[in-house]
């Protein structure tokens, strides 16, 4: 009958198999930026940048600072007097406008005000387009809502890129991603780094509008290279814990 040695053989071999899902993950974290993009995919689809209420919809939040972030700590930390900042944008959204005399405050207004064109509340679903005014002592941020129109005339502005004024290296990854888009049998297109992707969401050329689109965070679920292998292996990594849990019990017994 299977020895005590046996049982112990079993029992190791059972234990190294049990985590092969993570000898996957851990094998899928150490591969290099490159091996990583391979899993990214994009898309260039047309759209009708005419469409005003489609490009408030879509890419209107990408202009638009939110107020409810003011609750999270990573997002406070970025501003000197994040607690008043808020209060002032309320008041702004609520009021028309609203005025402080806080540097601290005046400071955080001027900075959204440059990396923003619109605000939103959880209170309600409008855009605000706001703006910054800053006198001798004084600053005050005015605000009101925008609609459809407006919004669409901001994105048209600031995140439309024309190709002629890419680089060759940003052409060439446009040019592969609309070539796989339209002809994804003849095609894979996996841009080597993103640096060379367009430096906005809508590439214009020749009149044509194109939406170069992330696919990689879609409802797909992947797995690394392995994984699978690795459940099986864990599986029989029980089996053997089992057997020699078995072994040693009936050598036990027969002692």
């Amino acid at each position: 009958m299977p020895s005590n040695r046996t049982a112990l053989v079993l029992l190791v071999v059972g234990l190294l198999l049990l985590p092969g899902p993570t000898y996957a993950l851990a094998a899928d974290s150490l591969m290099d930026a490159d091996e990583r993009q391979s899993a990214t995919s994009y898309q260039a689809e047309r759209i009708d940048a005419s469409n005003d209420t489609l490009l408030a919809q879509r890419y209107g939040p990408r202009l638009t600072f939110w107020l409810g972030q003011l609750e999270y700590e990573h997002v406070r930390e970025e501003f000197r007097a994040p607690t008043r900042t808020r209060d002032a944008l309320e008041r702004a959204v609520a009021n028309g406008s609203a005025t402080t005399i806080s540097d601290a405050v005046a400071a955080d207004l001027r900075a959204l005000d440059r990396n923003y064109t619109f605000l939103s509340r959880e209170s309600d679903d409008t855009d605000y387009a706001f703006a910054v005014e800053r006198s001798t002592e004084t600053t005050t941020v005015w605000a009101s809502p925008a609609t459809d129109s407006e919004v669409a005339a901001a994105v048209r502005e600031r995140l439309v890129v024309a190709y002629a004024n890419m680089s060759d290296a940003e052409q060439r990854a446009f040019e592969n991603i609309r070539n796989a888009t339209a002809h994804p049998e003849q095609y894979d297109h996996q841009p080597p780094d993103e640096a060379h992707l367009p430096p906005k969401p809508i590439v214009e050329r020749n009149g044509t509008h194109y939406a170069i689109r992330d696919m990689s965070s879609t409802d797909t679920v992947t797995f690394p290279p392995g994984f699978f292998a690795g459940l099986v292996a864990s599986g029989l990594g029980v089996v053997c814990v089992l057997a020699a849990a078995l072994v040693a019990s009936y050598n036990v017994v027969r002692g």
